[in-house]
């Protein structure tokens, strides 16, 4: 039965989470004490069930990214186009950025949560394409550390695209430089 308890309230505490990231002006709005009182769930059981609120962010987004992909036929038929793996990199990453970018308010809380404790062997697809790009000319670390590179760029890019327009005056919500930049760094990533 604690099971089933445990389950429901990680249930509660996503759906909350979700909930109020998408309404809410500035992602720093969404207090722990927020989620729980949304959810009906005492405070502690954040880090009970997740460990952290920042774990629990992740989760809510990697579920959110799992919903896009059954709804979006394109992301399935990039991955089993003939394609090469970089191409279907690029494309892919393309429409990942675009969630990103669409789900901004989400995407600040888990960005630097993602850069600094997502597993190195978590594999969103990013590090099977650079393995299949590199055809056995670098090893499953170096390719691991490259898909690193290419996911942690992006999620930066995202993270701090309003600044990169005002500074920079590139317009990462234009779907062309967009495009254009990703194509361009994911080039760079995995040059021979």
């Amino acid at each position: 039965m604690e099971k089933n308890t445990s389950e429901s309230t990680k249930k509660a505490l996503k759906a909350a989470a979700f909930k109020l990231l998408i309404t809410c002006g500035d992602w720093t709005e969404v207090t722990a004490r927020a989620i729980t009182k949304e959810a009906g769930v005492n405070l502690a059981m954040i880090n009970y069930c997740f460990g952290s609120k920042e774990a629990l962010f992740f989760e809510v987004f990697r579920e959110l990214q799992e919903k896009v992909v059954k709804c979006k036929p394109e992301l399935t038929e990039i991955v089993n186009s003939d394609m090469t793996p970089k191409e279907k990199l690029i494309e892919g990453t393309y429409q990942m950025v675009k969630l990103m970018l669409d789900y901004f308010s989400m995407s600040q809380a888990v960005v630097k949560y993602c850069v600094l404790n997502k597993n190195f062997d978590m594999d969103d697809g990013t590090f099977t394409l650079v393995k299949q790009h590199f055809n056995g000319k670098k090893t499953d670390g170096e390719c691991m550390l490259i898909a690193y590179e290419i996911s942690s760029a992006h999620e930066l890019m995202v993270l701090r695209h309003k600044e990169i327009k005002e500074t920079c005056g590139i317009d990462l919500t234009d779907d062309k430089t967009l495009r254009r930049i990703i194509k361009r760094n994911i080039e760079k990533c995995l040059a021979d």
